[in-house]
């Protein structure tokens, strides 16, 4: 089986060559990159991999419309590429299978799609993000929120100080060309070829680790950009699409980004009360206590 991953970078300096070595390490054949117009040193880091025959870069200029741009990356990925399978990222996301290789995940090879369950990694104060080894392992030292609070658009109205990070944030997907259109708006549901019944599997084998907050300077260059994005395509959004990145610039507005920030740290005792509570649970503990599989969601 070949698999390819199509990655999403915006300003990623901090995690940019790790995500590229993380999908090699995983087992992914090709990966097909979009830059779009990033400024903080992430073009520069990508030049070290413009050569390599598993890297495809494309560059979006950053006054550029970007809207679209992931369906263009996924269909240039199937015309020129003989691929079985295409999963989707950002660079602050890390895929990872319980066996060390995407390739061993359970339902892969029978399922059209599979929706795979995207969870926050916490940020602890003066405790590291991310383990320096992302192989089964370094699982017990990856933690992930596996209880999130559910419905977070709705509870922020009433509970305006909740931490963002401890919320429940929605699936990404791989999918199997041959047999699905493509995926939806944030590369979050699967587009179905017309006609067809797709089988869509969430697997309990396989996770993706989220990385929303690291240091407040990634933050303030997020915010920046949400800015633009909003500027330029917000208009095409519905509903409530992007509602945390409305609020977030609201708080900016109001001068409280570094609150906002803060609010997502905890200190080492909450961090150990979360894992106690079965909030929280290291990436280890998660795969050795699975849910079943769910079939037909998106």
């Amino acid at each position: 089986m070949r698999i390819a991953a199509n990655l999403n970078v915006l300003d990623e300096v901090e995690f940019i060559e790790t995500c590229i070595q993380h999908l090699r390490s995983i087992g992914v054949d090709l990966i097909v990159l979009t830059d779009i117009g990033s400024i903080d040193g992430t073009a520069d880091r990508l030049e070290k991999f413009a050569g390599d025959p598993d890297i495809r870069i494309i560059r979006i200029d950053r006054e550029k419309d970007p809207w679209g741009f992931p369906a263009r990356m996924y269909q240039k990925t199937i015309a020129e590429f003989e691929v079985d399978r295409v999963l989707f990222l950002d660079a602050d996301e890390f895929w990872i299978p319980k066996s060390g290789n995407i390739k061993a995940t359970s339902s892969l090879a029978d399922a059209d799609a599979l929706t795979v369950r995207r969870l926050n990694v916490p940020l602890v104060k003066d405790r590291p993000l991310l383990p320096a080894d992302l192989s089964p392992a370094g699982y017990g030292d990856l933690y992930v929120v596996t209880n999130p609070m559910k419905n977070a658009v709705h509870r922020f109205k009433v509970e305006p100080d909740l931490a963002w990070i401890m919320t429940e944030v929605v699936p990404k997907m791989i999918i199997n060309p041959r047999t699905v259109e493509g995926v939806g708006t944030g590369t979050h549901i699967v587009v179905e070829k017309e006609g067809s019944a797709t089988t869509v599997v969430r697997p309990n084998d396989l996770i993706i680790a989220h990385v929303p907050f690291s240091t407040a300077d990634r933050f303030a260059r997020k915010l920046d950009n949400i800015e633009r994005s909003l500027t330029v395509f917000g208009h095409r959004l519905v509903g409530s699409e992007a509602w945390h990145w409305r609020r977030w610039l609201e708080l900016a507005k109001e001068g409280r980004v570094e609150e906002e920030f803060q609010r997502q740290v905890m200190a080492q005792e909450q961090f150990d009360a979360a894992i106690s509570e079965g909030i929280i649970q290291s990436v280890q503990a998660l795969f050795h206590a699975p849910v079943p599989p769910t079939y037909g969601a998106t």
